[in-house]
């Protein structure tokens, strides 16, 4: 698994969860309040890191923020959480080389499966 995960998720709640769901293998998770890309773009890329996005709330911002880190060049995996509903942006996730989209409600097994198929 990474040694760490970049986290932007809205959610109290759900940042508690992710951060539960990733603890055994995660050495650093990182949470931000919001969807800087500039401050994004600049985080290491390294082979054990990843950033963990949500969509449920504003679906469009999560598509920029990957639209500009892609055009930023960051390299980073990016798996998005989002509600069923969502699959017009799934679609659109997957066009920006984003890592995976899980469509919720997410197990904690599927999320440490998506995080263990970005490892090299």
């Amino acid at each position: 698994m990474p040694t760490t995960a970049y986290v932007v998720v809205a959610s109290s709640p759900d940042r508690a969860w992710i951060a539960s769901a990733l603890a055994p293998g995660v050495v650093d998770a990182v949470v931000f309040p919001n969807h800087d890309a500039a401050q994004i773009a600049n985080l290491p890329d390294g082979p054990a890191d990843c950033l963990i996005l949500s969509a449920d709330e504003d679906e469009a911002s999560t598509l920029r923020l990957v639209r500009e880190l892609r055009r930023l060049g960051s390299a980073l995996p990016v798996i998005v959480l989002g509600p069923h509903t969502a699959f017009r942006t799934a679609v659109e996730i997957a066009q920006l080389d984003a890592t995976d989209f899980l469509e919720r409600p997410v197990s904690v097994r599927q999320l440490r499966a998506a995080i263990r198929r970005i490892l090299p």
